[in-house]
């Protein structure tokens, strides 16, 4: 069980870092060029057909709220208590990232990317800096979810491989 928790925490940890990456991406590159206006929104409707950032987003978030649900469980018993409050404050703030971006962003995207584009210049310029900014929500959400998981993991009690007291970690290589 041990071995499943930690792998399920790592591979946790993978995909919140996976997702924190992408969101500054989104807002380092992608939200500037959103913000001026007309012909960037129409060429990124142009671009954006094969896939979307939603793609990516929609996949591993949900897989890893999967895999920290899991990890929760796993670890509820678990010694130190400490392991399930901060795996489930990992889970809550992804989950929060997600209710962020449905109640949020979604509107905003449809706004930008699906509906004619026939609003003034200067509202969709302030639809694409709220977008913005409601991203910085995002990535402090994630790097909150990605500090606790990673805390989790360093919180992890080592295993006993060898009886005398000893971890495998302190084992010389022979």
């Amino acid at each position: 069980m041990q071995t499943l928790r930690e792998y399920s925490i790592s591979a946790a940890s993978v995909g919140l870092c996976m997702l924190l990456g992408a969101a500054v991406y989104e807002s380092m590159v992608m939200a500037p060029n959103y913000a001026l206006g007309l012909p960037v929104l129409e060429h990124a409707r142009g671009f954006l057909v094969a896939s979307t950032p939603a793609a990516f987003f929609r996949t591993l978030s949900p897989a890893v709220q999967l895999l920290l649900f899991l990890s929760v469980v796993l670890a509820w018993r678990a010694a130190p208590a400490r392991l399930r409050w901060l795996l489930l404050a990992s889970l809550c703030a992804a989950i929060a990232t997600d209710v962020v971006t449905y109640t949020f962003h979604y509107p905003r995207n449809a706004i930008m990317f699906v509906e004619p584009l026939d609003r003034p210049a200067a509202e969709l310029r302030r639809i694409a800096q709220e977008w913005a900014w409601g991203n910085y929500v995002r990535i402090v959400l994630l790097c909150v979810a990605v500090a606790a998981a990673g805390t989790a993991l360093k919180t992890q009690p080592r295993a006993l491989s060898l009886g005398s007291g000893t971890s495998a970690h302190d084992t010389p290589i022979t």
